[in-house]
């Protein structure tokens, strides 16, 4: 018989060796990201067990919006000779169940293939989407970055002027800072730019240029390029982000990803 549970400490590294060979990852190069990681909680990472062997897997994560609590799933695995059997399949419906016990029922996650999920009740309430942004400025004229602090408290300002926005408490701060975000200021706001990419904003609408290095793209869901007035002559669907009993489309960004 099949049991299905967070996992032990002393499993972890089995654990690591699943998630990092479905996803092509090297376990070396994971090892520091998956037990250093601010969210790290074994209580968070299930796995479907046949007697002592490790066959399915996925991980947690807590998310706060305005009207509630609820989770983000990823890292979803089984084992390559298992797959097609609806082990994933079981193991999810069990974490939706327990999420619901503990008021954290409505879900998130981001697919690829979005079959397996449907299966289970997820439907696709958004779109990850990889597009240029047009009108940009030269990073020489790019103002001085913005302090954590301040930060901050410009986003935590936004969060809550909506109930479908997601909060940052103080652990997903520290998610945030692990990473070295750094952040421009702009129209009484910000810009949170990576190499090429823009994943987090939050400013008025505007034509104006944005401080960003000319061929940087946006990645986000099409809500937030949405909020922010984005318009784009062409976009690559990345992702679809697909909710459990979720009751609205959530506002959240890239930089979240769990």
């Amino acid at each position: 018989m099949n049991a299905i549970r967070p996992i032990r400490q002393d499993e972890a590294d089995d654990f690591l060796e699943l998630l990092s060979g479905t996803f092509g990852l090297d376990v070396d190069r994971s090892s520091r990201f998956f037990y250093e990681e601010p969210f790290f909680d074994l209580k968070r990472k299930w796995a479907l067990f046949e007697g002592r062997k490790m066959i399915s897997i996925l991980t947690v994560t807590p998310l706060t919006f305005g009207w509630g609590k609820a989770i983000g799933i990823a890292g979803v695995a089984t084992r390559t000779d298992r797959r097609e059997e609806g082990l994933a399949s079981q193991l999810l419906r069990h974490v939706l169940r327990e999420a619901t016990r503990a008021g954290e029922g409505p879900a998130l996650l981001f697919a690829v293939n979005t079959k397996v999920y449907e299966k289970v009740g997820f439907e696709a309430i958004d779109q990850v989407i990889r597009a240029p942004i047009e009108s940009l400025q030269g990073e020489e004229s790019a103002p001085t970055m913005l302090e954590n602090s301040e930060v901050r408290a410009i986003y935590d300002r936004w969060a809550a002027a909506h109930p479908d926005r997601l909060r940052r408490d103080d652990l997903r701060w520290r998610y945030w800072k692990w990473h070295m975000r750094t952040c421009t200021p702009f129209r009484s706001g910000y810009v949170c730019a990576e190499p090429g990419l823009l994943r987090e904003a939050i400013f008025s609408p505007t034509i104006a240029p944005l401080p960003l290095m000319e061929g940087t793209e946006w990645l986000g869901t099409t809500r937030m390029a949405d909020e922010l007035g984005f318009m784009f002559s062409r976009a690559t669907l990345e992702m679809t982000l697909m909710g459990y009993q979720f009751p609205s489309v959530p506002q959240l960004f890239l930089t979240d990803q769990f």
